[in-house]
């Protein structure tokens, strides 16, 4: 606030304190290295997503007998169409790194958080309660985010990942117990692994 009094998008404030606050060659590598940064995450995550499409979903589901250059077109338009969306998404005025990156983690979390504790502390735990939660926990933080845009205002000031957390932790219990308990070849790994852990 001391150099940079008026500033029309906080988002751009690392880039100005740069260029205000070094020298410029200095400047000049330190936006280079921002900008790298960002390109190398940006491609690192459009060919993950088009790679989980086109083996995850396309050959797994939709043409099982595909063939190289098969997979070679579907993640070209993959990468086509992800790219596409995100350009939509980032000239959307609205929207923001910090709010991207807190509603993407908001989801993981809740998600896969609630999960992968269950499956290490409870044995009971089985794919349809790791399913439910994983479903519940990524719907209740687009619904409860959905929600708050619709309303103007956090429902009660939580961060979505907390009642989404919560549900998909009790869906995980309830439908873990009202399905078949896993076999016993994993239960007994489970014993195992905890005899291991506390030794």
């Amino acid at each position: 606030r001391l150099y940079i009094t008026d500033i029309a998008d906080p988002e751009k404030i690392f880039m100005m304190s740069v260029d205000t606050l070094f020298f410029p060659i200095l400047a000049g590598v330190l936006l280079a290295a921002i900008l790298a940064a960002s390109m190398s995450t940006a491609d690192s995550q459009l060919l993950v997503t088009a790679s989980s499409i086109s083996e995850d979903i396309f050959k797994k589901y939709i043409k099982k007998d595909a063939t190289d250059d098969d997979m070679i077109k579907i993640g070209r338009f993959a990468v086509i169409g992800i790219a596409l969306v995100a350009m939509v998404i980032a000239f959307d005025p609205n929207s923001s790194v910090f709010g991207l990156v807190s509603y993407a983690w908001a989801g993981l979390g809740a998600a896969f958080g609630p999960v992968i504790i269950a499956s290490l502390f409870w044995r009971r735990t089985n794919k349809w309660g790791a399913i439910a939660g994983m479903i519940s926990g990524a719907v209740t933080v687009i619904g409860w985010v959905q929600i708050a845009k619709v309303s103007s205002a956090t429902i009660f000031g939580l961060y979505e990942i907390i009642p989404a957390f919560f549900i998909s932790s009790v869906l995980i219990y309830v439908v873990s117990l009202a399905t078949e308990e896993p076999n016993q070849e994993i239960l007994d790994e489970f014993d195992d692994a905890v005899a291991k852990a506390i030794k």
